[in-house]
């Protein structure tokens, strides 16, 4: 492995200048100790090869010896070698040759010419074995000295992990006794192994390393992997990919260099490599079987786990469990992240170690993870829903499908409630894969249906309600056909295909109350459909139902003049919620009332409004919290704060959109509303030339764009336009469309026109007007009817208009509405 560009250690810097400066002390007649750690693969021996290489450049003699992972291995073995090696460099006349022979020969139990056969020589290392050491070692001290005192002597020993004890007393005596010799000593060890307790070596190299210059090498850094992937595989990985390998290879360099080179090859990174796989097994055999058995379930469990829950999984107690962790953390296989929380340092541990598993083990362990923390309350936090449904789906068989479903659909919602549209997508269709009850079914179908109602496309919409029906009908179930219709309808813009939203009404109307009659409106049907399901979920104490029947009419009945009936519905959606515990529904509604009571003028509208703020931002659901602050960017430019406002509104837009959206339009509606609000007409057009088809009703917001401007024959095109292609509009933006009708009456100065918008704006005289659930806030009524009796010579309804406007505006805080009533 050589981890370089040119002679410079890829990610090293500091550790190779540490091994300089002990070079430097060597040359300049200082010796010394210098023991490099760290685990395999994280590239002890070619940093040592490096100082190696800048030693003998430096005029040093350099002698390497790696020791030997055999039982068969004899004592002395690395210095065995380093005696051979020196022996080469030893025929001069300074009698070096001597003390070089006789070092070897102590080494190799062999006995000058001359010595031996005397009584009680062959029974003196049995007799006095601690003599018979010293002299041993004192003979291979005096052969290096030897060499020493004419030219510097590096001495590198790898792998000390794998000595023998012999030849580790033999590295403490001969560095205790040269200090002051121009030898240096360097080894290398894998210190997590050495440290653990069962290693024979530990009582031998712990206190060595305190008398040592120790560096200890960790896993490079992601700049760092990006710079090794590059040198081996040729070619620059992307920023994702980078941050994969790292956390998947915890930065060790063999490890990277290994997986850069089937991204190389073959374009895979999610496989292990032949010789990754065997050191990481190497290093758990290290570990007693308990350990591994804690390991295992940590893999299953996730790159990152509790103690509580691998404690639960195995099971033992958490104690024991705390112990067999901190084994783990001493062999560098799992960190500690505080609060009983581990991680793996490598996921290519945990990944050996998953793998290791059969598929019928692997589906049994997941469902196992499952039933700990149902069997235990004190987890229930331990694992997030999206965690605990991976586990469920991963289970397949071995869990109970109705259970794994709960846990895919908590997830899903949870998923959708933190912005995680695509995760809380694949939530639900897995739990859709399961095998089920038509109902549950149902309302699975729905609830998807409703998300992908917002990010399309609107073709699987459509399906998944198509569905709903097939099932709805074979479950012969009136309540549940109704449900799915009235959600058909509310979806409308998105079925208009092959699934007719109208039969559908008309289909659950009549298995419902009835034979509907043919005369009467798909809306009015609507009504007494929700009126129906309202009625029964009342007799029958079932408040989601109750709660799916009051939000339906919410969404259909909205519109001008009908700001007093969703006031009402919202009261009791939230009074529902709030005795069934459900928060997130609680928070919705009230979300919904302030926009109703300030519809309706009502300054009331303020505390709702610091309600929701004050309970979203307690909660922990971004949608929520990004909600609230929307809804607090337009109060403030309502009130006239656009600084508050701008503030808010750059927060939110902080938040990506998710992808596909169809409501990615609206901070930008926000932004344009609000622009024409301060008179910055200029600026809302150029927002609307960026939007482009982005926004559903881009000709809508054009023509009332023109109007602001006060461009006669710009508002007529537009206006015609939208009447020629008979445009119709979702009640929520109905109150735009009423809008552009003053304001084009009012341009254009003709009485027709200005009768018409006054016939449909004067019923609803001392309201204001709220499209979009509250998003675009355009203004009181009687603001909008005085513009059209202006235009229409009528003065004194004109003045009294304005007069009322003025007065909504001023009741409510609106400075900038009661700014352009006075104007």
């Amino acid at each position: 492995m050589e981890p370089r560009f040119g002679e410079q250690i890829i990610g090293r810097e500091h550790p190779a200048a540490l091994l300089r400066a002990e070079v430097a002390r060597l040359t300049a007649g200082h010796g010394g100790l210098a023991l490099v750690t760290g685990e395999p693969g994280i590239g002890k021996t070619t940093l040592v090869s490096a100082a190696a290489d800048e030693a003998r450049r430096s005029g040093a003699l350099v002698l390497g010896a790696a020791c030997w992972d055999s039982d068969t291995a004899p004592d002395y073995w690395p210095w065995v070698q380093v005696l051979r090696r020196l022996a080469r460099f030893a025929d001069d006349p300074s009698g070096a040759r001597e003390a070089v022979d006789a070092g070897l020969a102590a080494l190799l139990g062999e006995r000058p010419a001359g010595e031996g056969d005397e009584a009680g020589d062959d029974g003196d290392e049995a007799g006095d074995g601690g003599r018979a050491e010293f002299d041993r070692h004192d003979a291979v001290t005096a052969a290096l000295v030897a060499v020493a005192q004419h030219r510097p002597v590096v001495v590198v020993l790898d792998d000390l992990h794998w000595a023998d004890p012999a030849s580790v007393r033999l590295l403490q005596f001969v560095t205790r006794h040269t200090w002051f010799e121009r030898l240096l000593f360097v080894g290398t060890y894998r210190d997590a192994e050495v440290e653990s307790g069962e290693h024979p070596l530990r009582p031998l190299l712990v206190p060595l390393s305190a008398k040592a210059t120790t560096v200890t090498l960790t896993g490079l850094g992601r700049d760092d992997v990006a710079a090794l992937m590059t040198r081996t595989a040729g070619r620059e990985p992307g920023a994702d990919l980078v941050a994969e390998v790292h956390r998947r290879t915890g930065g060790n360099p063999f490890f990277v260099e290994q997986t850069a080179r089937l991204w190389h090859t073959d374009g895979l990174t999610d496989t292990i490599a032949p010789g990754v796989r065997e050191v990481v097994r190497r290093r758990l055999d290290q570990l007693t079987a308990p350990v591994v058995e804690a390991l295992t379930v940590a893999a299953v469990l996730g790159h990152e786990f509790d103690r509580g829950t691998v404690a639960a999984c195995v099971p033992a107690p958490v104690a024991q469990v705390d112990r067999m962790l901190g084994r783990a953390a001493a062999a560098r296989l799992v960190l500690p992240r505080g609060g009983g929380r581990f991680v793996f340092v490598h996921d290519l541990v945990r990944e050996t170690l998953y793998d290791g598993l059969a598929a019928d083990a692997r589906r049994a362990r997941h469902a196992g993870v499952v039933r700990a923390v149902d069997r235990s309350g004190a987890l229930a936090g331990a694992l997030s829903p999206a965690h605990l449904a991976r586990h469920a789906w991963l289970a397949g068989a071995e869990l109970d499908p109705v259970r794994a479903g709960e846990l895919l659909v908590t997830a899903a919602r949870d998923a959708a409630g933190r912005l995680a549209v695509d995760e809380s997508v694949r939530h639900y269709r897995r739990a859709l894969d399961l095998p089920g009850e038509p109902v549950p079914r149902v309302r699975l179908l729905l609830e998807l249906a409703g998300l992908l109602h917002h990010i399309g496309p609107a073709d699987e919409v459509e399906r998944l309600l198509t569905e709903a029906a097939a099932l709805a009908r074979q479950a012969d179930d009136p309540g549940v056909l109704t449900r799915v219709a009235l959600t058909a309808h509310r979806r409308h813009s998105a079925t208009r295909r092959r699934l007719d939203a109208d039969d559908l009404v008309r289909e659950a109307y009549r298995r419902l109350i009835g034979e509907p009659d043919p005369q009467r409106s798909v809306r009015s049907l609507v009504t007494d459909l929700i009126t129906a399901t309202e009625t029964l979920a009342r007799h029958g104490s079932d408040d989601e139902a109750l709660t799916f029947s009051l939000w339906a009419r919410h969404d259909t009945t909205w519109g001008l003049g009908t700001a007093e009936e969703r006031a009402q519905v919202t009261a009791e959606i939230r009074e529902v919620a709030r005795r069934g515990g459900d928060r997130e529904t609680e928070l919705w509604a009230t979300a919904l009332r302030w926009v109703a009571l300030l519809e309706l003028g009502d300054p009331g509208y303020r505390r709702e409004l610091a309600s929701f703020v004050a309970g979203a931002r307690q909660g922990e659901v971004p949608r929520q919290r990004m909600a609230a602050t929307m809804d607090s960017g337009i109060i403030a430019a309502f009130r006239g704060d656009l600084a508050t406002a701008e503030e808010c509104f750059a927060e939110v837009e902080s938040h990506p959109e998710p992808e596909h959206s169809d409501h990615a339009f609206m901070t930008h509606h926000i932004r344009w509303s609000v622009l024409l609000l301060y008179g910055r007409v200029a600026e809302a057009e150029a927002l609307l030339d960026k939007v482009g088809a982005g926004h559903p009703q881009a000709e809508l917001l054009r023509a009332i764009t023109a109007a602001e401007r006060g461009d006669p024959a710009a508002v007529r095109g537009l206006t015609a336009g939208i009447e020629a292609a008979g445009a119709t509009y979702p009640r929520s933006v109905s109150p735009l469309w009423l809008r552009l009708r003053a304001q084009a009456a009012a341009v254009d100065g003709d009485p027709g026109r200005c009768a018409e918008a006054r016939a449909a704006l004067a019923p609803h005289r001392g309201r204001w007007m709220a499209a979009l659930f509250g998003c675009d806030i355009a203004g009181p009524v009687d603001l909008w009817l005085a513009a059209v009796d202006a235009a229409d010579g009528r003065w004194d309804d004109a003045v009294a208009g304005y007069t009322a406007a003025r007065d909504a505006a001023d009741r409510l805080g609106a400075r900038p509405w009661s700014v352009l009533a006075r104007v």
